[in-house]
């Protein structure tokens, strides 16, 4: 009769801990809308958090740090401080010989893939350019652009990868950690516009594909770096990112002509199985890097005692 009790605890620990940042996240979140309408009426700010504008990407990335990044960041740091007094997630960002061969890695797999799939697409006439950009890497709004993909990107895998794969791994194990962080991940998505089945379907394959850099790397740098090439590659060769359009920062408009099945259709190549493909791809280049260095990396995360209690 003894036996229950552990296993009751464990199924109902990760929940708790990941409950406890969610609600201190909303907490914060409402802080800082409390202190942006402060701030908007003290200096006339013209932009509304959690409205995107058709004009700049200011506002996505105003949303992103004032409602995503700096909330999450306190939730994390109130929960293990304060709420819990042990340290139940790993340093996610670890200082070791390898950050910067990750970081560039990352770069180059995203934007390297994406230029695969374009050169795929226009070699089978599934897409027609209507349009090639002047110059894209010099206008402003473009630098605003990058900062909001990189801010997302920060957001995103510290709240998936960081929190729910490293608190379910812990507890349930690594497969159930890769499935329930990247499930989380899809569902973030379902108000993203033109959203299919495939394309919630390709969001969960991304996120298998952030958490093998994740666990492959024992550091958030690779998938950081990879989260945010991927949404560049996309915008540079015209795709659309998740169901969202960046035309005025692509290097080309293009026009759909191949099927929706395979080219993902407005939602971007998530949405079909020509995305699905690029992410088995990026996952086997990312086992591959990562098995080459890996007697010489720190010790993963999921292989930490993260059970202090």
């Amino acid at each position: 009769m003894k036996q229950p009790l552990p296993k009751l605890r464990f199924l109902w620990k990760p929940l708790q801990l990941i409950g406890a940042v969610y609600l201190l996240y909303f907490v914060y979140q409402i802080a800082f809308l409390l202190l942006w309408q402060i701030l908007k009426e003290l200096l006339d700010l013209p932009w509304v958090l959690g409205k995107a504008s058709a004009g700049s990407p200011l506002p996505h990335l105003l949303t992103y740090l004032f409602l995503g990044l700096f909330p999450l960041i306190l939730a994390i740091f109130t929960a293990e401080r304060f709420v819990f007094r042990y340290q139940f997630l790993p340093r996610f960002f670890p200082s070791h010989r390898f950050v910067l061969k990750d970081t560039i890695f990352g770069l180059l797999l995203g934007l390297t893939l994406f230029a695969f799939l374009f050169f795929i697409f226009k070699g089978l006439g599934w897409i027609e350019v209507t349009r090639e950009a002047g110059q894209p890497l010099l206008g402003h709004d473009f630098y605003l652009l990058l900062s909001t993909f990189l801010t997302a990107a920060l957001f995103e895998e510290l709240l998936y990868r960081g929190v729910h794969l490293m608190v379910f791994t812990t507890y349930w194990g690594l497969p159930a950690g890769i499935a329930f962080s990247s499930f989380f991940f899809s569902l973030a998505h379902l108000n993203n516009p033109n959203l299919s089945f495939l394309g919630l379907f390709g969001i969960l394959n991304a996120g298998v594909l952030f958490a093998t850099a994740y666990l492959m790397t024992g550091s958030l740098h690779l998938a950081v770096a990879l989260h945010f090439s991927w949404n560049l590659g996309e915008t540079l060769f015209g795709f659309q990112v998740s169901g969202l359009s960046f035309a005025s920062h692509s290097f080309f408009t293009l026009k759909l002509t191949g099927p929706e099945l395979w080219t993902g259709g407005m939602f971007g190549p998530e949405g079909g199985l020509s995305g699905i493909g690029l992410m088995l791809l990026g996952t086997a280049a990312v086992f591959l890097y990562a098995k080459y260095s890996r007697k010489k990396r720190p010790v993963p995360p999921v292989k930490n005692n993260l059970r202090q209690e």
